[in-house]
This record gives C-alpha cells, structure tokens and sequence, in this order.
C-alpha cells in the first residue's frame, strides 16, 4: 500500500498508450511535459482532463478511445522538485477516466501501483466497480461501432470483470448476477433474471460462470437467450461472504443494452449472410429511390444508426409505445410498433406528415439527407418534429430497426397503388363526358415502405424473410396507423387473409386497374381491366454496393403470367368485390398508347404524344381529349398545365397521333414536390362504342449538386468541403438552403444563401473533422422556391 507524504492530494486526469509504458512522465527531451500539472505530448494524445490541477493553466485533449488502455486511481511518488512539482508535496494521487463505457482494471505502467482502499476485513464483500470489457465485448457482439452504453446482443455469452474491495476466494464467497429490466422487475415476466455464478453456461439460457479470479478481482462469463427481451438492463450483483451479504447499487454505470442478433441462429430475426448482415443492419448509409418507372431517381440518406443518442432514441420510443414488456423480444411486435412511432398520427411518434405543399414551421421533406437529425431533434425537444413524407418515414424506421438489431432496408414501389375500400382493384370512375369522377382509390408515382427479416412462428410455415413495414400513415390497422409486418412471399401468392395487413400491401403492388362509366342514372358499366399498371420497377440498395436492386420478382410473378393471374384472383375473392372478373370485356380494335418524351429537365419543353393505331379493316372516327396536370406524388392532382380536345379518323390498318406541347413558362409556377407532371387521355371510338382511359407520369429531372473534398482523410484532422450549384432556369431562385451532413464526418447542417440568378453558379464552403474511420458519404441537398429535389453525394475514405 502506497500513501503520499502531505495528506493533501489532488485528482487527476490521466490516459496513456499501453505500448508506452515506460515512457517517463518528466523526460522533457523526446517532447513530453507537464503543464500545470497535466501530462501531455507533442501529440496531445496521452491527456486526458476533467479537472483542473493545483499548479494553475491547463493544456490537454480529450485521446482517443482507440488509445486509452487502463483507469483507476494512481500513486505516483515523483516528481519531487523542479517546475514539474505539483503544487502539494512530492507525492500525489492521480485519478485515470476513460472515453470508453464500462471500467477498466487499474493496472498502470512502469512506476505506477494501484492505490487499493482500505476494506473491512469483518465486513461483506463489497463489490467496488464493473468492467463491462467493451474492447473484447463489442467486437465480438458486432457494436463497436456504438459511441454509447454497453451494448451486447442477445444469444451471446459476454464477460464482465468484477473489482471488490477485499480478495474473492472462490471456496468461499458466492456470487450471484442479476439483470433487472424495466421500472417493475419481476421474475415471473421475465424482467427479472437471477443467475446463480456457477462452473460453466448453459446454452441458449440466462446464466453465469466463473472464468477466473485474482485477488480482488474475479471475471465472469455470461450468457443470454436468443428470445431475450430487447432494451435496457441494470446489473445487480449480489455477494455473499462468510455470512454476510452485499448488493450491489442500482446505477446508470452498471447498466447495459441488449439488442436482436441476426448472427444467433436461434434468434427470429437470423440471416444467414454476412454480406446481407453486413448491409441490412451495420450499414449507415444508403439510397432512396423516387421519381417514376420510367425515370427513377436516387438521392443518398444517412441511416445514422450508430451516431450519438440514436440508441437512446430507439430505446425512448419502444418505451412510449407502451408496449408490453414481454413482447419486447418479438421482432414481429416490436416492427409493428416501431412503424406506429415512427409517425406522429398517433400519440407519441417521431414524425409528422405533411403533402400539402405548404412546410412552414417545419422543414420540406425533400430537405432532409438522413435520419441523425430527425431522431435528435425529437429527442431534444420531446415533440414530434415536422415534415415527413413517405421515403423520409422509410429512412427513420430503417435507422430504428437497425439501430435495435432488426435486418431492415428501405424499398420503392413505383405505380404504388393506394387501395381505399380493400377491393384489392384500383377503380377508376368517368361520367359519360369521360371526366374522371373521384372514386377514392389512387396510385402514387412511387411509395417508401421497409422491409425487415425475420421469422414468422405465428403464420404457418414458409412465410418467414422478408416483411413489408410501412410507417406512412395511409390507413389504420387495428385501430392505429401502423402497417405490417407482412409477408411479402403471402403478398406474391395472393394470400391475403395473413397477418398483418397483406390485403392492402397486395394492392399496392399487385392490383389491376378497373375502368368504370358511370351513367345519369349511377349505373356502373365496366370498360376495361388494365392489367400490368400497378407495381413496377420495386427498388432497393444493392448489396455491398452502389447499385440499384429490382426486388419486384419477390412481390410478384411475371406479369400476366398463370401464377400472377392466379395470384390476383385468389387476392380479389377475398376482397370487397370478389366478381371482379365475372365479366367479359368486349373486343377492341384501337390500340391507344400516351407518353412524353424520356429525360426532360426543369426549364425544357414538355412534349406529349397519343399514338392510336386501327387494328380493323374499316376507318375508325375517334374524339381524344389530352390533360396534363401539375402532381404531387401521392397521385393528388396541384394544378392543371393545359388540356386539349382533338377529332381523328384512322384509315384501315392505319395510324395517327395527337400531340401537345408546353414551355418552361406554361408550366414552372405549376409545379409542386418532386416536379411531377401526369398526362390523362381519354377517347371513344365512334363507330363501335369502344372507350380508352390511360395515363402516363414523369418526372421532370432536376440539377445535382457537385461536391468536392479530399478523397481521403484522417480521424481528427479537419478538412474543407465545397458544394457547388448551377441554376438551371431564367427565374431567380429565393429561399436558399444547402443541407449537408455524413455519418462520422459531419453533424447535420443547415446553410441559407442568397438568392440565386439565372445561369449564376455559386459554391459553398463547409469545414468538418471525421471522427470515425472506414467508408464515409458526404450528403447535400438544396432547396429554393422553385427547385427541389437537388442533391449530391461524395464517398471518401477517412483512416
């Protein structure tokens, strides 16, 4: 046992670098010196300060976790003169913290020995501190990549190392660890686990083992199992010595998280892959899809799940969705309530939606580049944050259900079908002007919905994998706004009376379009089915890439093939209306197709043509009627560009066309989110009364940002990125804000510029220091009162 001279200490902060241990604290020449009596290098790496020393100034920085090795208290019996004496005799005491969670054995370099308090040698055994092991711990639980709580995950055998204040004897003290969940533990919930610290784990259940033991300290391995509930625990641990007991105090140092473990196999939500694991849940960047299926469009979201706070967000919503404690091990309840938190349609939730074009008070849904800044903001200020739309519901639920260990991806359905009556057909209603009259149903240009893996003991077997989750408020399910999960391998069969809400996910992906004239007197007559209009082009990230995967072969068999055919009638007997196909649609003979022209930018022609070809021996008269209409993605019409009215007759076997034509002028100030533009066209056949309604959507493309930065950096080293925006139309742009931001590499940051003129080309600087290394994405958006939807995106490498 060590003392100092004076009886007076100060508390110190101290880290250093294992491989150093017998570098001299006071060896002034290879540039290590005290300052104040800290301990610093020319490298400002060994320091580590939280409180100020006696001898005044202060010069020291925070190391990095990746260096700090051992904490405790340390007596140091030097140095004893010169201007590198603290201020209060020659020897001190000095106090070693740690960046990292958990606790470390105090087992200092040369010169150093662990200052040991003075124990009760009648009394308990006390236990003094716990050492999570996080450097071994988290590695192996894949969650080093956490910055926060010791995390582990559940199925998993993890160590923790006990310090007690007097020696342990093996023979003769007993242990016992207890994991407390939740407010109320109780054993028969399953919140309360004692585990008796035996010999050896038993596999797949709650136990404890002894692996060794020296001194006053003793490391015991400990196992959970794979159905384990998923959240917060508190470590209690209870000694009993000699007779006497000693438990350990309920405190936010000795908690612990434990989440899913897609590595486990006898955990529900196990992927056999560890590419797909890779992607699916340590992933934390990745793409959105929009736009149509005919010009899709991608913009980069940082998922974020590893930043600060986010696990404490994740973990505040299970608790607010008020779901039961016992449930909480469930990836199928836990998805289906992670997508009613995640919207604010009820009480509670992250986000609030918003697709009226109108986003004051809150920010445009097409300015945000990730999930970090929605979740902190909501975590914050404790309210829900505003403005989501559908891909931003889909980025925050993929971050929860990642961050919680769930296998989750963001998916795109393009001609998504919005099914109001659960008909599982999409029906559209004209008089007899052929006006369309609304009937309820409506196709979205494209919808944003998740995916998350797992198995599925309640359904029979064979649907387990992939399960649609949609956090978009749309419709509610069992009373709330939640979707999912569904089966997506019961969606492709048309086996729609599974749980949860496979009817509506079907229609969305798998519906025909039923064309209805309705007459003076509310007769229904049915022109035509359209089959192949719903579903198409379903994209998600690819695996371990950039690229874009098309994921609709697992939604659905070819289209009009046999099995498809049979999908959707098995579907629609189900449905509201299961005579759909009762009825036999007439013979046509004139073939209709509408379509712009491909690639059209904001500030060029709008071209659109109806081709219509006679498939018959004798002339066809036609009357067509051509409207295009300003969109918002939902499929909600904003406002009318123009329309036109045209008389054509077709020779036998012959062809014509109607064309119309808009400029930048006719349709800018007419142009809502995501710059969409819909082409109805409507015309009868004269002679034989036959009658065609068809569509077509696009997208008018906006500019990309172009962002520069060095292509490699360094953890710690700041360095200057520049985005730079051209503005492509003859109008000023006002409303100016850049949004940039990168898991690792930036917080997120908001950046209002001054209008913009016509052809001017302005760039913007922005200084940002990675704080992690590996693969990182750099992200920017823009938005104005005129374009939206501008984004960019640059990959760089930090060491």
């Amino acid at each position: 046992m060590y003392y100092n001279r004076a009886p007076a200490y100060t508390r110190y902060s101290f880290a250093y670098r294992g491989s150093d241990t017998s570098r001299s604290l006071c060896t002034s020449g290879t540039g290590n010196a005290w300052h104040g009596g800290r301990y610093t290098t020319s490298s400002s790496r060994f320091s580590n300060g939280y409180d100020y020393p006696d001898a005044g100034g202060s010069y020291w920085s925070r190391p990095s976790s990746r260096i700090t090795s051992s904490v405790g208290r340390y007596h140091f019996s030097g140095p004893s003169s010169g201007s590198y004496k603290p201020s209060s005799g020659h020897g001190f005491n000095w106090w070693a913290t740690s960046t990292n969670s958990g606790r470390r054995r105090p087992q200092g370099p040369t010169g150093f020995k662990p200052l040991e308090p003075k124990p009760d040698p009648d009394g308990p055994l006390k236990l003094t501190s716990i050492d999570f092991l996080t450097e071994s711990n988290a590695p192996a639980h894949h969650t080093d990549e956490f910055e926060e709580h010791t995390v582990v995950r559940r199925g998993q055998e993890f160590t923790v190392e006990l310090r007690f204040e007097k020696t342990y004897d093996q023979g003769e003290d007993t242990l016992q660890v207890e994991l407390h969940f939740g407010d109320n533990p109780l054993p028969h919930k399953g919140t309360l686990q004692r585990m008796p610290v035996g010999k050896s784990l038993e596999a797949g259940k709650w136990s404890a083992a002894l692996e060794s033991s020296e001194g006053g300290f003793a490391r015991v391995k400990i196992t959970t199992p794979p159905d384990a509930l998923v959240g917060k625990y508190h470590l209690i641990v209870e000694t009993t010595s000699d007779g006497k007991t000693f438990r350990s105090r309920r405190t936010d140092d000795n908690d612990l998280v434990i989440l899913f473990n897609p590595w486990v196999k006898e955990d529900m939500t196990y992927l056999d892959d560890e590419a797909q694991r890779q992607e699916y849940v340590m992933n934390e960047q990745g793409f959105q899809y929009y736009g149509t299926s005919r010009r899709i469009g991608y913009r980069p979201w940082n998922f974020g799940q590893f930043e600060p706070k986010i696990l404490d967000v994740c973990l505040r919503l299970l608790d607010r969705s008020k779901i039961k404690d016992e449930s909480r091990g469930d990836p199928v309840q836990v998805s289906r309530i992670v997508s009613k938190m995640v919207n604010s349609a009820d009480e509670g939730g992250v986000l609030t939606g918003n697709w009226s074009g109108n986003y004051s008070g809150g920010t445009s849904p097409t300015a945000w580049n990730g999930s970090v800044e929605i979740l902190t903001q909501y975590y914050e200020r404790n309210r829900p944050v505003c403005y989501g739309q559908c891909w931003v519901f889909s980025g925050v639920m993929t971050t929860v259900l990642r961050c919680l260990g769930i296998p989750a991806r963001s998916v795109t359905n393009y001609d998504s079908a919005h099914d109001t009556d659960v008909s599982m057909t999409i029906d559209n209603y004209m008089d007899e002007n052929l006006r369309p009259i609304d009937g309820g149903d409506s196709v979205w240009n494209f919808h944003v919905w998740n995916e998350a893996w797992m198995a599925r003991p309640d359904l029979p077997e064979g649907y387990g994998g992939w399960q649609a989750v949609d956090s978009t408020p749309q419709e509610t399910s069992e009373g709330v706004y939640c979707c999912g999960p569904c089966p997506v391998s019961a969606v492709k069969n048309g086996h729609v009376y599974l749980l949860y809400d496979t009817k509506f996910v079907f229609a969305e992906v798998n519906a025909d379009k039923v064309y209805w004239l309705r007459d003076r007197r509310m007769n229904l007559r049915k022109l035509r089915v359209a089959r192949g209009a719903i579903g198409a082009k379903m994209s998600t990230k690819a695996v371990g890439s950039l690229g874009r995967e098309d994921v609709t072969e697992n939604y659905k068999y070819p289209e009009g093939s046999d099995q498809e055919r049979v999908a959707v009638r098995t579907a629609v007997s189900y449905g509201m209306k299961p005579d759909t196909y009762e009825d036999v649609i007439g013979s046509e003979d004139v073939e209709f197709d509408v379509h712009a022209d491909d690639e059209i930018y904001i500030g060029e022609n709008i071209h659109v043509t109806l081709t219509m070809k006679n498939r018959s021996s004798e002339s066809r008269h036609v009357t067509a009627h051509l409207t295009a209409k300003a969109m918002y993605y939902t499929g909600v019409p904003a406002h009318d560009i123009g329309d036109l009215e045209k008389d054509v007759t077709i020779l036998p076997n012959g062809e014509e066309t109607v064309e119309m034509t808009y400029t930048p002028r006719e349709y800018l100030d007419m142009l809502v989110d995501q710059a969409i533009v819909k082409v109805h066209a409507m015309a009868h056949v004269d002679t034989t009364n036959q009658v065609y309604a068809g569509q077509d959507d696009f997208r008018l493309m906006s500019p990309e940002l172009v962002i520069r930065a060095p292509a490699t950096m360094s953890v710690g080293e700041q360095v200057t990125a520049e985005i730079e925006f051209t503005n492509p139309l003859d109008v000023t742009l006002s409303m100016v804000e850049f949004h940039i931001e990168g898991p690792g590499l930036q917080k997120p940051k908001k950046i209002s510029h001054t209008p913009i003129k016509p052809g001017e080309t302005v760039r913007v600087m922005e200084r940002m220091t990675p704080r992690k290394a590996g693969n990182k994405t750099i992200m920017a958006s823009f938005t104005s009162n005129k374009l939206t939807q501008v984004t960019g995106e640059l990959n760089v490498v930090v060491s």
